[in-house]
């Protein structure tokens, strides 16, 4: 069963750490520092994902309104490929039933040095009942499909959750 503890509460602050700069690429990671000050507040939070009591990943979310947008995901490479990520969407799913939950991916390019990687990672999300957006973003020179679950998401919904989580300065640098 899958539980979601957030990270102060544990002693997995090691691992996650290391798994947050293993799992993702430089150009697609915040600050550590902001991750874990940002948890701390009302609208985030940094959880590690347990299998009962067996550590495997760690789950970074944001909230807007009604939305739970899910920033990062990562289950640890000894972990991978045993169904937990399906797992953990599905208790998110459950968890915020009368949510919307959203997420960005690497865009499918034919193109990209790694096209499999995203041509997967965009099936997973699909297996799992997440849907395109009619948007696409761009960020330092990637472009990204957001990904939705539930009700439709708006384009300027998504600009209004990232405002409100960098807040007005950090939103002019992120």
């Amino acid at each position: 069963m899958i539980n979601l503890i957030h990270l102060d509460k544990t002693n997995e602050l090691p691992k996650v750490k290391d798994l947050y700069f293993e799992a993702f690429p430089k150009y697609e990671r915040v600050p550590f520092w902001l991750l874990m000050y940002k948890s701390k507040k009302k609208n985030c939070d940094l959880y590690a994902i347990y299998d009962e009591s067996e550590y495997i990943g760690f789950l970074y979310l944001t909230y807007y309104k009604d939305i739970v947008y899910v920033f990062y995901l990562a289950i640890d490479p000894s972990q991978q490929s045993k169904g937990y990520g399906s797992m953990v969407l599905q208790h998110l799913e459950e968890i915020y039933q009368d949510k919307r939950l959203l997420l960005n991916i690497e865009k499918v390019d034919r193109a990209a040095d790694n096209y499999e990687q995203r041509f997967k990672r965009k099936q997973f999300y699909e297996k799992n009942g997440f849907l395109n957006t009619n948007f696409e973003i761009e960020d330092k020179n990637i472009v990204y499909e957001i990904l939705y679950l539930g009700e439709d998401v708006y384009e300027f919904e998504y600009h209004a959750l990232f405002k409100s989580y960098y807040g007005r300065i950090l939103s002019l640098i992120y």
